[in-house]
């Protein structure tokens, strides 16, 4: 239609924006930067088919999009980790596991703006400091040639090193963690605009890697709402984010919950100390992520967070929050310490609209509580799980929302005590760095549905199903997988000193047989970094197989290392790299449902040692001639 470009067509058809440079022209040449943004009604085009669509999965409606470095005009060095995806590695962390690395006066990476926008959010990396501290050095930032103010790049919430929970020592081993993001609103900026970031003279690190760009069309700040408190004029909090602002604002979360009137967070920055207290009753509403922002500055001890708990320590009741930035200053991991963006307990509670970056866990819950809702959040760059629901969690939902760089679990549901229905629904993961994207911690009937997650990277997989940790009753009821697509997951398991693989979809029965159902059915696992399922422990039954495609993966389709059954139907499999099913029991009973294809006939293997993984191509670059690209409606 009109207003297209390129970046648009390919992301409906192709399902990703970024591989719009292999749309041809009708003579087979290619397009221009220039020509992306430059589309005419009733344009014919050639449109590259590829042996399978990923499916629709992931939040409804993305608010930004997100455009790879190595697919922008740069004068760097890609470095790539797509064939050798051993952990850790700056590549393989690196969404798909390319980045564009500048090392030089001049070098630059220029992105083309698919569509308005007046934002960005650039994921990078730049070398840590000696001590371990962090290194703080600017880079140029262009806007259509005009110079902009310096963006400033840091390493002091990343590059972690050592074994579990990990330090800030450079001369530990296994350095990983290397990617934080920076944000800035921007001019307004048009589809076809260049948005250039270029080592200047002043760029102080010795490198900068780009991974990745968000380009987002942000409304203006909202005004306050009729009847409500404000944070500044009824409370003397200062929006500048010089003064502490701990006691004004518990006060209005008082005042809040005991006059029933919402609390408004006017634009600006808000400096915290310690915990906040939330008590029942409480609406609390910002004018918006990019302009309300709660700066929790503690980096050690019980002393950042929204807490909600009464007095009596049950959970909050009829909590709201809305529309706001929650920012910390986190750059350890200490389990003991709760350094949350939210925790504590909520109940009848609903959360929208938020954006929590560089605390421990955007959210840890703690229940007892039942019926939360939790959606369109934005949780980035955590040292630890982006939510977890843990201690008997009920009724609760996370739906519609975006993790990115989280250091364990995006998702995470452990029924420490019992706790379950809770559904995981139409989000978006990418690059969990330790542990897996979502994960389900015994518990009874919970759902895991129409989620996209991409890029796991060490000590577990792409979505995952365990009886395991301390406390978790066993899986129970039925649970369902459905509809989630999982990219490049799976990983090397360095804590056990497994020699094989985790699989991208795997079901671990550590500490109980699993025995509940599960129907894991209408899945991708697409370009799994070793098996793509994964069964392993004392023995695992009741699981049923339907309609799932493996499109891909570096060791085979399924790996079975416990007791148990499984049975396997209408669920295809192409691009293995070592074959079709690793079995090394006799006590694992595999049911052909049918339409499966050859993969679940051939004979199993038990190869020793465990296979390197092969990566197999298993798209077609071969164009297709498309009369009139609908533009013209």
């Amino acid at each position: 239609m009109a207003g297209d470009t390129l970046f648009l067509i390919a992301q409906q058809k192709l399902g990703d924006g970024n591989r719009w440079r292999e749309i041809k022209k009708p003579d087979g040449t290619p397009y221009t930067d220039a020509d992306a943004s430059n589309l005419q009604v009733g344009q014919e085009m050639c449109i590259p088919n590829a042996t399978f669509a990923p499916a629709v999965a992931g939040p409804t409606i993305m608010p930004y999009d997100e455009i790879q470095a190595e697919n922008a005009a740069h004068n760097g060095t890609v470095i790539d980790a797509r064939h050798n995806r051993t952990y850790p590695g700056l590549a393989n962390e690196a969404i798909e596991r390319c980045a564009v690395t500048l090392d030089a006066v001049g070098a630059y990476v220029e992105f083309t703006v698919p569509r308005s926008a007046n934002s960005i959010v650039v994921r990078y990396a730049i070398a840590d400091s000696a001590d371990g501290t962090g290194l703080t050095a600017p880079i140029g930032l262009y806007i259509n040639g005009a110079k902009q103010p310096d963006l400033i790049f840091t390493s002091k919430y990343s590059w972690i090193y050592g074994t579990y929970p990990f330090n800030n020592n450079p001369s530990d081993i296994r350095p990983h963690h290397f990617y934080d993001e920076a944000n800035r609103l921007t001019p307004q900026m048009f589809a076809g605009n260049k948005v250039r970031f270029q080592v200047e003279p002043n760029s102080t690190a010795p490198w900068y890697t780009i991974d990745l760009i968000d380009f987002e069309q942000v409304a203006p700040a909202s005004e306050m709402p009729g009847g409500y408190l404000s944070l500044t004029t009824d409370f003397g909090a200062d929006p500048s984010g010089v003064q502490d602002s701990t006691a004004a604002f518990q006060n209005a979360l008082d005042a809040s919950s005991s006059q029933n009137r919402g609390l408004w967070i006017p634009p600006g920055e808000y400096k915290i100390s310690t915990w906040l207290q939330v008590r029942d009753n409480v609406t609390l509403k910002g004018a918006g992520i990019w302009y309300s922002k709660i700066h929790f500055v503690a980096q050690t001890g019980n002393n950042a967070g929204l807490i909600g708990a009464s007095t009596t320590g049950a959970p909050a009741q009829n909590v709201n929050f809305s529309d706001f930035a929650i920012w910390g200053e986190v750059t350890g991991r200490v389990d003991n310490d709760q350094l949350n963006g939210i925790g504590g307990a909520y109940s009848n509670s609903t959360f929208t609209n938020l954006w929590i970056e560089h605390t421990k866990c955007g959210m840890w819950l703690d229940g007892p509580l039942d019926h939360l809702t939790i959606s369109n959040v934005r949780i980035r760059n955590q040292n630890a799980d982006g939510i977890n629901f843990h201690k008997q969690v009920t009724n609760s939902t996370v739906t519609q929302s975006f993790f990115r760089n989280t250091g364990d679990d995006a998702l995470a549901m452990w029924n420490e005590g019992g706790g379950g229905f809770n559904t995981f629904s139409f989000n978006r993961v990418e690059i969990p760095v330790l542990a897996n994207g979502i994960a389900i911690y015994g518990g009874e009937s919970n759902i895991v549905t129409d989620n996209y997650v991409a890029d796991q990277q060490a000590e577990g997989g792409g979505i995952h199903i365990g009886n395991r940790f301390p406390g978790s009753r066993p899986i129970s009821g039925t649970t369902v997988i459905s509809r989630n697509v999982i990219v490049r997951a799976g990983s090397q398991d360095y804590y056990n000193g497994w020699n094989f693989g985790t699989g991208a979809l795997w079901f671990y029965a550590l500490d109980a047989d699993m025995t509940g159902v599960i129907n894991v059915e209408d899945n991708q696992i697409i370009d799994s970094n070793y098996e793509a399922i994964h069964f392993i422990g004392n023995a695992a039954a009741n699981v049923t197989l339907n309609r799932n495609q493996i499109v891909g993966a570096g060791t085979y389709a399924m790996e079975i290392r416990c007791a148990g059954a499984v049975t396997i139907s209408n669920t295809t499999a192409i691009g293995l790299g070592h074959g079709g099913i690793l079995n090394c029991r006799t006590d694992f009973a595999i049911t052909d449902g049918g339409g499966n294809g050859s993969w679940t006939t051939q004979p199993p293997v038990c190869p020793d040692p465990y296979p390197t993984p092969i990566y197999v191509s298993v798209a077609s670059s071969e164009p297709e001639q498309l009369s009139a690209v609908p533009i013209n409606k």
